[in-house]
């Protein structure tokens, strides 16, 4: 409303005007918006200009057409303000990528010599998600706890929710937290602290559920599990392992030794019957 009263005090002492005005009037964030205005049977039109009206601002312009100068889009603009339509009865506009900074009003005027300027107003509003992010934030290993958080930012204000496989969690049955802050470019970021028990969730996914009106938006979030658990698992593993191969070598150092001696026996055994068998060979003979 605001707005309004703005472009209204604006184009006081502006011919009536009998402009065709078309074009979207609520745009979801990040997609394009496209305006544009027709002056029938315009005779004597000079130039046609863009102007982007916000509360508390002046009038910005954003793009003219005239005879000398063509198609032009100020310099702050370009590659944001792109002209499809460029004639002296007829322009029409797409802002790419709008963002909630782009909500604002828009006036097309054609200036007509020697009558005077006719504009026309189009006011532009922009809803959706912006931005969905999220965090872990692991307990001390003395604490059971876990704490997982989300924020998302959008217009209308976002609704957060919190999943696991699937389905939605009770929050009643856990501690959360949710505050909701105002930015300055009118929307708003939701924020929900969620604390949880380590040894119902560890090793699991959470999924982050962002709703504005008929926008959705979420993000998965995995808990991990105990690492100190698992530390000691794979350290008493490692430690088991390297026992079964110490006693295995073992066991083969004193088969050897016992084959050996064993064998050292026998040859002696052999050489002893030898010598007696033969008294008149020489034990090494034998």
């Amino acid at each position: 409303m605001l707005c309004l009263l703005i472009i209204s005090s604006f184009i006081i002492g502006a011919y009536p005007s009998d402009i065709l005005a078309q074009g979207d009037t609520t745009v979801l964030f990040g997609q394009d918006a496209s305006l544009s205005c027709t002056l029938p049977n315009a005779s004597g039109v000079k130039q046609v200009t863009w102007q982007r009206v916000r509360a508390d601002e002046r009038a910005q312009t954003l793009a003219t057409f005239s005879e000398r100068f063509q198609k032009h889009v100020d310099e702050q603009f370009v590659g944001k303000v792109i002209f499809t339509v460029a004639s002296f009865n007829s322009t029409s506009i797409v802002i790419k990528n709008v963002t909630f900074e782009d909500e604002a009003c828009f006036i097309c005027s054609f200036k007509l010599y020697p009558v005077g300027p006719k504009r026309e107003t189009m006011c532009l509003t922009v809803k959706g998600i912006s931005e969905i992010t999220a965090t872990v934030n692991p307990a001390p290993y003395s604490e059971p706890d876990i704490t997982v958080s989300c924020s998302a930012t959008g217009k209308p204000t976002p609704i957060l929710k919190w999943k696991s496989t699937g389905k939605e969690l009770n929050l009643k049955l856990y501690r959360s937290h949710h505050f909701t802050a105002l930015n300055n470019d009118s929307s708003s970021t939701t924020t929900s602290n969620l604390t949880l028990p380590m040894s119902k969730f560890q090793g699991k996914y959470l999924e982050c559920v962002a709703e504005s009106e008929s926008v959705e938006d979420s993000i998965p979030i995995h808990v991990p599990g105990d690492d100190k658990a698992n530390n000691v698992t794979s350290r008493n593993y490692i430690i088991t392992i390297s026992v079964i191969i110490l006693v295995i070598f073992s066991i083969v150092i004193i088969t050897v030794i016992c084959l050996h001696a064993r064998l050292n026996g026998a040859i002696s055994r052999m050489k002893s019957t030898c010598a007696a068998s033969n008294p008149s060979l020489k034990q090494l003979e034998c």
